[in-house]
């Protein structure tokens, strides 16, 4: 209906206007009835109306069609506007002379320059100075290679005197002679990424330092290695010919020296491990032994700086797998320490206990200084200690050792209280009882 609005009332117009004019013609003027010039008359007029509603109708369907389009524009606009002053990197709009001519709110957030001071100033004077060579280096480059579009890092410095870093996109537009029109792009922080970068470099160079220094050290240990055993050949040469002419308790003495001459020339076998990783054998052993051994072994070198060193275990027999030597090279490490921690003397407690989930757990507590927690955080990283003479080698082939064995390791230390390592194993006789268990139902 609304449609045909015009056309309706125009016809009707035109049929009230025929309506009075016979009047006036026929009734009040008393003319005589022409029916030829009549009906011309009434087509002529219907025809004229119908026309003219059509063209009114017509025109208000363009109206009412370029009434929703600019109310839909006026809609996307502020959608993009909102959108533009909402989202997180800077967009902007340049002129041929590179001058800003739109900028969004996150300008403000990115450099400190309000939008008013910023727009219709050069870009180029929010860039540092020793960036600007480099950037419009790139511009003209790309703009002589007529190209659309470029990339470009660079730093620049906020109102407040901080230096950041942006990546730039560029959409470049031209006229139709080649020339630049002007530029539209974004404009992102980049500071946090950069900042990561640089840290990964400076830790690849780190650990390449790092990488050297365990290669020279590894060269250092073989040689030194060698360099030990051959005195320790004629030690034990001769002291097979003591033993020949020795009564039966110092043969006993003599076994003892003898074993702890071969414990000595494997853990210089392991010092290669820094070098050359070399095979050990893992077999099945009671650490209780073990653990004793070691008291007992470095109990004497405790006494003379006023330490006593007690064994705690709740059980005469705790089977683990592994190497014992290295292990024995461990435990060794791990009380040496505990002795040099302690200048006033006290007690160190070897611990040794069976926990759940098929565990055996180890403790070496001492009475130390303890250690900070920057010390803490750097513990087992090599060639870091904290002794005047130390090479922070000894805790590093600890931990490496350790890992070897599937074995945690974990630290508490608080400075005055004392230091406590925890080292876990997994038990070694739930595994062989399920091995047999396995064979039993074979």
């Amino acid at each position: 209906m609304g449609k045909y609005k015009g056309r309706i009332l125009f016809v009707i117009a035109g049929v009230l206007l025929i309506i009075i004019w016979d009047f006036i013609y026929y009734f009040v003027l008393q003319y005589s009835f022409n029916l030829q010039v009549d009906l011309l008359f009434t087509t002529l007029i219907l025809f004229i109306g119908y026309y003219t509603g059509k063209t009114y109708d017509d025109s208000n369907e363009t109206v009412s069609a370029l009434s929703k389009s600019e109310e839909k524009i006026k809609r996307l606009n502020e959608e993009l506007q909102l959108v533009l002053q909402n989202i997180t990197e800077v967009v902007f709009h340049t002129n041929s002379k590179g001058e800003f001519q739109f900028l969004n709110n996150s300008w403000e957030e990115l450099t400190g320059y309000s939008l008013k001071e910023s727009l219709h100033k050069n870009a180029l004077h929010f860039i540092s100075l020793h960036e600007r060579h480099e950037f419009m280096r790139v511009l003209r480059r790309s703009i002589s290679e007529q190209k659309e579009k470029t990339k470009i890092d660079f730093s620049f410095q906020m109102r407040n005197g901080q230096f950041r870093w942006g990546e730039v996109n560029i959409k470049l537009n031209y006229n139709e002679e080649g020339e630049l029109a002007g530029t539209v792009g974004t404009i992102s922080d980049i500071t946090e990424r950069i900042h990561n970068e640089e840290e990964l470099l400076e830790m690849n160079e780190t650990l390449a330092i790092e990488s050297q220094k365990l290669s020279v050290a590894g060269q250092l240990a073989a040689g030194i290695a060698h360099e030990v055993r051959n005195p320790l050949t004629s030690i034990n040469g001769f002291l097979q010919l003591l033993r020949d002419d020795a009564n039966e308790k110092t043969k006993e003495y003599l076994e003892i020296v003898f074993s702890e001459i071969k414990r000595i020339e494997l853990v210089l076998s392991e010092l290669l491990i820094l070098a050359k990783p070399q095979s050990v054998t893992y077999k099945r052993i009671n650490i209780i032994h073990t653990l004793d051994h070691v008291a007992k072994l470095l109990n004497t070198n405790a006494i003379l700086y006023n330490i006593e060193i007690l064994t705690s275990f709740k059980q005469g027999e705790l089977y683990i797998r592994g190497d014992e030597n290295q292990l024995k090279q461990v435990f060794i490490n791990l009380v040496k320490n505990a002795i040099e921690a302690m200048p006033h003397g006290g007690n160190i407690m070897i611990g040794a206990e069976s926990k759940e989930n098929n565990q055996v757990e180890l403790t070496f507590k001492d009475e130390g200084v303890g250690m900070k927690k920057q010390t803490l955080d750097k513990l087992g990283e090599p060639f870091f200690t904290t002794k005047t003479k130390g090479t922070g080698l000894g805790l590093t082939i600890c931990l490496r050792i350790l890992r070897d064995h599937s074995a945690d390791i974990s630290v508490q230390s608080e400075q005055g209280e004392g230091t406590t390592f925890s080292i876990t194993f997994e038990a070694a006789q739930q595994q062989e009882r399920k091995k047999r268990e396995q064979t039993q139902k074979v």
